[in-house]
């Protein structure tokens, strides 16, 4: 059943949101796209540790971009996602994190796809695969890259 309301989501809009959180709170939320693979042949995209709002706009915002011929790579940094100077960067999920961190979407598929986690920077624009980065909040995003 669930399935269907994916697939009615993904019609419609080319994607779903889909949110995860820890019930106690002990480990930081993230989110991810179920359909970029499906509607535009990209990368599904995760994004740890921000607000459900902040990611589902992020989301969004990305899907537009995708739509509209963007492909992210990874192990690049991007410019253009974040407001002001600062960048991201893509990692691909390793394989062996998928069914815990994107059940859903592995559920979905039913065959093999690929997950790009969107790392953002600290305040000085570190990113948390990068020496001297001041964030916490992201190093389970790191562990699964």
């Amino acid at each position: 059943m669930m399935n269907s309301s994916i697939a009615e989501n993904i019609r419609k809009h080319g994607w779903q949101y889909q949110s995860v959180f820890d019930e106690n709170e002990e480990l930081p939320s993230f989110a991810y796209s179920i359909g970029f693979e499906e509607s535009y042949s990209h990368p599904e995209i995760m994004i740890f540790g921000l607000s459900k709002d902040v990611m589902h706009s992020l989301l969004s915002n990305l899907a537009t971009d995708i739509k509209s011929g963007v492909v992210f790579q990874p192990n690049e940094k991007v410019k253009e996602v974040l407001n002001g100077n600062f960048e991201v960067m893509f990692k691909r999920m390793k394989t062996e994190f998928q069914s815990e961190y994107a059940g859903t979407a592995k559920d979905y598929y039913q065959k093999p796809f690929e997950v790009l986690v969107m790392l953002w920077p600290d305040k000085n624009n570190v990113l948390p695969c990068e020496q001297g980065c001041q964030l916490t909040v992201q190093a389970e995003a790191v562990k699964v890259v």
